[in-house]
């Protein structure tokens, strides 16, 4: 999903009073103070979501560059938390074209720590005077992006990411962002050599800053990514929308495998609900089967070697319900859950709530009627009841349960146990090779 970056702030300046010694010259003054106006300002540079929409926001220290036509340099401005201040720069004595630059005229983007909160400190702006002016009445600078931000979305459990950005034009590797001086914008820096924007172990979702405007390939390690159930490895031929989000995951949330019932192949579709969860089925395992049937594993699975029964920490990680003020309130872990009638049928509808996975929905029926409009459920996991001690009850088979009704919605999600040899529902989850 995109979200649009708001990220456009003016600049006002003006002078300290120092005047020059030298009287063959017209008067220089030095020293100067930028105000800096920013939406939803905060005490660091940050980017804050508020309803699905990112803002930024300046910080003490932060630095802006500012230089002019008439200058070689750029002049350093520092937040103090209240103003920016420069104790340098010089005011023109002809009239001249200011710009402005931040985080700084270079940004290196090679090794991004992939933290949401580091995103301001590479995030490009740039803008520039609408018109020459000396300075003496003040600077009015609107910066606007120069950046796009990729929200990294890792699938699997113990995989490596290595994202690398290449311009398609040469094919060379994005290794930073740099000042055009005396304009509104940023160059994009290139290396012959390979530069990892981000290099992480695990599933999680990362945050990578990248350049706008440009048409660019994105690949981990050799490998494309997915914008949904897409490849994604090159952009259009005008790259990405600065001040825009961009999800992509490392691989599909969402597909099918094959299974083999009664000894006969058939294809079973599967989704993915949060990074690195596990691959859940989309249907149950058609006729209730006891623990012992659900604990095979290879071929003796009910569904072929393709698949298992989800353990007892795979079904714990959708969200809790606890009992405030007199109602039941749902805590999302991974997932938003509602009961539901779908197709006739009773159940637990799971959406997925981490970015990548809003789309993705399972729904788990009771399998019980209801027309009290009371909805209870029982799915085996593949492991033993335990009471809480390290002993485990030999005869007794963990379950997954829930329950609620429809005007409530769900009162209670947990485990309990049943007897090994009572038949219950099994959903299955696919085994990643």
């Amino acid at each position: 999903m995109k979200k649009i970056l708001y990220s456009v702030f003016m600049l006002a300046t003006m002078m300290l009073a120092a005047c020059s010694d030298d009287t063959t010259e017209p008067a220089v003054k030095r020293g100067m103070v930028l105000k800096a106006n920013v939406e939803n300002t905060d005490t660091r540079a940050t980017m804050t979501k508020n309803k699905d929409v990112y803002k930024f926001a300046f910080a003490t220290n932060d630095m802006v560059k500012v230089g002019n036509d008439q200058v070689e340099g750029y002049y350093t401005f520092t937040n103090d938390g209240t103003v920016f201040t420069s104790a340098d720069a010089l005011q023109t004595t002809t009239p001249a074209t200011w710009c402005a630059y931040f985080p700084g005229e270079t940004i290196n983007l090679a090794n991004q720590s992939g933290d949401f909160a580091d995103v301001a400190t590479k995030y490009a702006l740039a803008g520039a005077t609408a018109t020459p002016t000396t300075g003496s009445d003040g600077l009015t600078v609107t910066m606007k992006a120069k950046a796009a931000v990729l929200r990294i979305v890792g699938v699997n459990k113990d995989e490596k990411l290595d994202i690398s950005v290449k311009t398609a034009d040469d094919g060379k590797y994005v290794s930073g962002l740099k000042a055009v001086k005396n304009s509104e914008g940023f160059s994009v820096e290139t290396s012959d050599t390979k530069v990892s924007l981000l290099s992480k172990q695990g599933a999680g979702v990362y945050y990578v800053v990248v350049p706008a405007g440009v048409k660019i390939s994105v690949s981990n390690g050799d490998k494309s990514l997915y914008s949904g159930d897409k490849p994604m490895s090159t952009t259009k031929a005008d790259g990405l929308k600065a001040g825009k989000y961009y999800t992509l995951t490392t691989g599909k949330t969402t597909g099918k495998a094959d299974a083999t019932i009664n000894g006969v192949k058939v294809n079973k579709e599967w989704v993915q609900l949060w990074p690195g969860g596990p691959k859940f089925a989309k249907e149950n395992v058609a006729e209730k089967i006891n623990f012992t049937e659900a604990r095979k594993t290879g071929d003796a699975y009910v569904w072929g070697a393709n698949w298992r029964t989800p353990t007892t920490d795979e079904l714990n990680k959708f969200f809790t319900v606890k009992y405030e003020d007199e109602k039941y309130v749902l805590y999302p872990i991974n997932t938003t859950g509602r009961l539901i009638e779908k197709n006739g049928e009773y159940g637990l509808l799971l959406t997925g709530v981490k970015p990548g996975y809003t789309g993705n929905t399972l729904f788990l029926p009771a399998g019980s009627d209801s027309e009290s409009h009371f909805i209870h459920s029982l799915y085996l996991t593949s492991e033993y009841y335990s009471n809480g001690s390290d002993h485990s009850h030999d005869s007794d088979a963990q379950s997954f349960s829930y329950y609620g009704n429809l005007e409530e919605n769900v009162s209670h999600i947990g485990f309990s146990f049943q007897s090994t040899v009572t038949p219950c529902m099994v959903r299955p989850v696919l085994v990643e090779k």
